[in-house]
């Protein structure tokens, strides 16, 4: 075993880093789930004609998304407040707007570069990353699903 690799496996702040980590995943897709249930047995039951269903469902998963964001991003900024679990370079003064922005660069995994993450934190946004591919996909299958259902080929 590498020192690099003891010392990560040894380090409460690594364990931190990764609590936090799971933690937010957990309430994202959590969240993620109950939104799509929610959506997927409103929708039917709805009397909008098939293009507002859409649109609902558009609507829906973008709020979603968005909320999920805030909550990466909220925990970054939470996380950043310990020192040991790192900072993040390119802000003067790194705020929760400057938090929620970084995350919504990593969820979507656009990563401008302009803010950067340094430390442990690093390993949080990557697996934001991960989650935020994940639920984007998962989003697009209920979509293209839910457009299939109600916009007839011709």
């Amino acid at each position: 075993m590498t020192p690099d690799l003891l010392t990560a496996l040894t380090s409460g702040t690594y364990w931190g880093i990764v609590g936090i980590a799971l933690l937010l995943i957990g309430v994202t897709v959590g969240l993620h789930y109950e939104v799509l249930q929610r959506l997927n047995c409103a929708i039917p039951r709805s009397r909008l004609p098939p293009r507002r269903r859409v649109l609902l469902l558009i609507f829906g998963i973008l709020a979603a998304h968005t909320v999920e964001i805030w909550i990466f991003g909220v925990g970054l900024h939470l996380a950043t407040l310990h020192p040991a679990f790192g900072s993040i370079g390119g802000a003067a003064h790194h705020e929760l707007l400057d938090s929620i922005y970084l995350s919504a660069t990593t969820y979507t995994t656009v990563g401008y570069g302009d803010l950067v993450p340094h430390g442990p934190i690093r390993f949080l946004l990557g697996l934001e990353a991960l989650t935020g591919l994940v639920l984007i996909t998962w989003s697009a299958s209920f979509t293209y699903l839910e457009m299939r259902r109600y916009w007839k080929v011709r």
